[in-house]
């Protein structure tokens, strides 16, 4: 190493340790500019690509790295993160695997393998890894976290299920036991608890007896914010938003105009939207960034999200979701904010208790649904959001361009595949068995492999008619409404239906068959219907289910009679203000409430 080298590797070494990454960024690629073959340059730059949010930059930079050295186990364990970001899953786990091979005893990697292995479905596979690793390493707390949280994507059948939950339950109460360690649980544990919300039963126990585990192994997750305890300066309300998913996904389309259309007389608004800034590439970051005083991109690190939150000095601080990834789970252990709430971008309990409030609606929750929720659950008198209408594309494509056949029934089933629990199967059979001319269409999910599972479900609960359920591949937004416009039925998946594609549908004037589950997560659905002032679509029992697919399947004049009830009905969903109004009335009682 020359000295102009040295010079500049040392400090940067020294400032990522610190946590300034900006400063040692700049020396990483002063490093590479004399040496652009300096390993450690290349390993510990691509890092901060990870951290903030380019993981192209920092694949490019290790693919150079593992070139010219194919043995170096940092590496190659990196630039599997870096591919497994890019959705380059099969690649990522050879890199993990090259990686161990070199090192078996490496915790780190061994995590990492494991949750490459559940994310893509290999759910054997994984939990062998991770049990293997933690008999290498039995006082590693991060594995057995990843271990007890390890759960399959696509259950294989019921009798997995119900396996893996109670495993799940048992390897919980374990770690209530251990005298635990960790110091940051966003990479060293890297999971949430994602899966088990899919299972179609009650999480809140599970979910509390998590977040007390976590609670003991980390205390550094109980921060404070300085503000906290301390009256307030007079003036508007300083009310945050935070998700890493407040852009065009599910969880900005559902909560920009909520977002947007809060009084600004009352409320001084913030967002933050840790990760790479999407302002100039994204159409609803634009939106919401055109109507808030305060946007914010942080590094999507638990450590700079939360300083920037709480340097806000808010009234509220608003989850859009908890659990779809682990950076908003994790910081809804702090006490950021006098009131903190959530809704349901991932419909459960976090079982967090510093999150206050669970914000849903009186048209989706059942009877005694508190019992369900570590937090006091808010049931707005309407629906949640103020949803807007989608853009309707003249719906000019044909059935042919889709690879689809004319003369069938098209029963459309539009979810994410770990929606489909193993009890939907036989109920997607027997609407098949009595509809001989039906089929239907599910569309196939981010890993292929999940593809490759739940096919071979099929071949194995219904194999009389899984010929007749296709997969067509992921659709652009304007195609998929296209394809939604072909259907002459919308399947909703039971035990957690639809949401977004709930709306959707409705406002291409199509019937969405559902089946109202125990918990709001399966009756959004419902909800949505309730508001329209519609009821006839609405299943009791998975016989019923099949009966009303079947009627509005096979009868086209039943069918486009509730079509119209939903084409004259479907506007009071979109475009209100009601969301937003709600939402201000709860907003000032919770500040009231927590101010004595």
């Amino acid at each position: 190493m020359n000295s102009k080298t040295a010079q500049s590797l040392k400090p940067a070494i020294a400032y990522h340790l610190a946590g300034n990454i900006a400063v040692a960024f700049e020396l990483y690629s002063d490093v590479l500019s004399i040496n652009p073959d300096n390993i450690t340059a290349l390993v510990n730059q691509s890092t901060i690509f990870m951290d903030i949010g380019r993981p192209a930059e920092a694949a490019y930079l290790l693919e150079h790295a593992v070139s010219l050295a194919p043995e170096d186990m940092e590496a190659l364990n990196n630039y599997g993160n870096a591919l497994q970001k890019l959705g380059r899953y099969d690649a990522a786990i050879k890199q993990f695997k090259r990686s161990l091979a070199l090192s078996h005893n490496n915790s780190a990697v061994a995590g990492n393998l494991g949750r490459a292995l559940l994310r893509q479905g290999d759910y054997l596979a994984a939990i062998n890894v991770l049990e293997t690793a933690i008999r290498h390493n039995p006082e590693n707390a991060a594995l057995k976290f990843v271990n007890a949280l390890a759960l399959p994507i696509i259950p294989e059948n019921s009798d997995q299920l119900h396996f893996a939950r109670e495993r799940l339950s048992s390897l919980l109460h374990k770690l209530a036991r251990e005298d635990l360690k960790l110091t940051d649980p966003i990479n060293e544990v890297g999971i949430t608890n994602f899966t088990a919300a899919y299972q179609g039963m009650d999480d809140r126990k599970i979910q509390e007896d998590l977040a007390s585990a976590y609670r003991a192994a980390c205390p550094e997750l109980n921060f404070s914010a300085p503000h906290i305890g301390q009256k307030r300066k007079p003036g508007r309300f300083r009310i945050g938003f935070i998700s890493e998913n407040l852009c065009s996904h599910t969880i900005g389309k559902l909560n920009r105009a909520m977002i947007i259309g809060l009084n600004k007389n009352q409320f001084e608004v913030f967002v933050f939207c840790p990760g790479k800034d999407k302002r100039w590439e994204d159409e609803i970051i634009v939106e919401i960034s055109a109507a808030v005083e305060h946007i914010y991109f942080p590094a999507p690190t638990l450590a700079c999200t939360r300083a920037i939150i709480a340097e806000a000095a808010l009234d509220i601080l608003y989850f859009t979701d908890i659990g779809m990834e682990p950076l908003s789970y994790f910081l809804g252990f702090a006490r950021l904010a006098p009131v903190q709430c959530v809704t349901w971008g991932h419909p459960v309990t976090t079982g967090i208790p510093t999150i206050d409030y669970f914000i849903s609606s009186e048209l989706t929750e059942p009877e005694k649904a508190e019992n369900f929720y570590s937090e006091k659950l808010v049931r707005l008198e309407g629906f949640t959001t103020d949803f807007v209408l989608p853009n309707i594309p003249h719906l000019r494509k044909t059935r042919a361009e889709f690879g689809l056949q004319d003369r069938t029934n098209l029963y459309i089933c539009p979810q994410s595949l770990f929606k489909f629990h193993p009890d939907f199967d036989e109920i997607l059979g027997e609407i098949l068995r009595q509809d001989i001319n039906g089929e239907i269409i599910l569309l196939e999910g981010q890993h292929p492999k999940w593809v490759h599972k739940l096919r071979a479900r099929f071949m194995g609960q219904i194999s009389d008619v899984a010929a007749r359920i296709k997969f067509i591949p992921r659709l652009s937004g304007a195609d998929y409404l296209q394809l939604i416009g072909l259907a002459d039925v919308i399947l909703d998946t039971p035990f957690f239906c639809g949401g977004n594609t709930s709306y959707e549908a409705f406002a291409l004037g199509k019937i969405v068959v559902t089946l109202p589950g125990a918990f709001m997560r399966g009756r959004l659905t419902l909800g949505l219907y309730r508001q329209m002032g519609i009821d006839v679509p609405l299943a009791e029992t998975a016989e019923d289910y099949i009966k009303i697919a079947l009627k509005f399947g096979l009868n086209k004049e039943a069918r486009e009679e509730i079509e119209s009830y939903i084409q004259g009905a479907y506007k009071t969903l979109f475009n209100t203000r009601s969301a937003s109004r709600m939402h201000e009335e709860f907003f000032l009682e919770a500040i009231k409430i927590a101010s004595h």
